[in-house]
């Protein structure tokens, strides 16, 4: 009888195992999109859910993309390419359907990535909606015209760490219960810039090289966010000092009227970074490095 008792759990536990093997497996996938006649390229990325990175990629491939996920996910990812006009789009979308009591097919997200490399030939317009996961957005090297990205409950990273060598139109982002981080933001080459943040922390670095006047809007609402400005970029804080919110700004900023602070070269600097401050009920502190 214990033997049987004893055969029976093995049998289970392997059938256990090779079904958990089985839920886990992950398969690959490759596309890639060869340069042909683009002058530019615009990326719209439509993802709920997972991992995802982007970067620089081959100057001869427009994009490559790989993917992976479980064998056993219903949600595919698709993906499209179409030239118009000289401008390639490029479309990815990776949407999780819709569950009612708690019946979530797509538990296990973490295990969904995705790597997408694009080419540095040819200026790019970034669409960028990310849900639920975590993002590394690495614009160096790449000629970025203009960034929208809209971020959920997400962990994001952007950097560039290399100036910019095109000008770019508006930066955009939108961060709701998440983190964000975005670091040597003035190696952009923006012109304006606008954030807007939720319920979440948040990190600004206005390093890099500003080679024109730029614009900046911050908003937060119950977030947390700190606000980095180099000691060799001439800078301007325009801030409603709500008494419900947290302000901290360091002493480099000379306040010149209300609500309004002052590095001691903006006034005779010909390039300066400009930032208006709006909060609600969060923390912001605001500092020189």
């Amino acid at each position: 009888m214990k033997n049987s008792i004893k055969f029976l759990v093995l049998l289970l536990g392997g059938t256990l195992c090779t079904f958990t093997a089985f839920a886990y497996t992950l398969e690959s996938k490759h596309r890639e999109f060869s340069r042909t006649k683009e002058k530019e390229l615009h990326i719209i990325l439509d993802v709920s859910f997972g991992s995802i990175s982007i970067k620089r990629g081959e100057q001869d491939k427009i994009a490559s993309i790989d993917y992976s996920e479980e064998e056993a996910a219903k949600q595919k990812l698709y993906v499209s390419y179409d030239i118009s006009n000289e401008t390639g789009t490029l479309y990815i979308k990776l949407k999780e359907s819709t569950h009612f009591w708690g019946d979530d097919d797509n538990r296990n997200t973490h295990n969904r990535h995705l790597d997408i490399k694009v080419s540095s030939a040819v200026p790019i317009s970034f669409e960028l909606e990310l849900g639920a996961g975590q993002g590394e957005i690495d614009l160096t090297d790449l000629r970025v015209k203009d960034v929208k990205i809209s971020t959920g409950a997400s962990s994001v990273t952007m950097l560039c760490n290399k100036p910019n060598p095109i000008f770019a139109d508006d930066i955009s982002i939108e961060s709701g219960v998440s983190k964000f981080t975005a670091t040597d933001l003035c190696n952009l080459n923006f012109r304006n810039m606008k954030f807007s943040g939720g319920v979440g922390t948040y990190k600004l670095d206005f390093d890099g090289n500003l080679r024109q006047n730029a614009e900046v809007q911050i908003e937060v609402g119950l977030g947390s966010i700190n606000v980095y400005v180099p000691k060799t970029i001439p800078a301007k804080l325009v801030y409603d000092d709500n008494w419900l919110s947290s302000f901290k700004l360091d002493d480099d900023f000379e306040k010149t009227r209300s609500g309004v602070y002052e590095t001691n070269d903006f006034q005779d600097a010909t390039k300066r970074l400009t930032i208006r401050l709006e909060s609600g009920l969060g923390s912001v502190r605001v500092q020189r490095k």
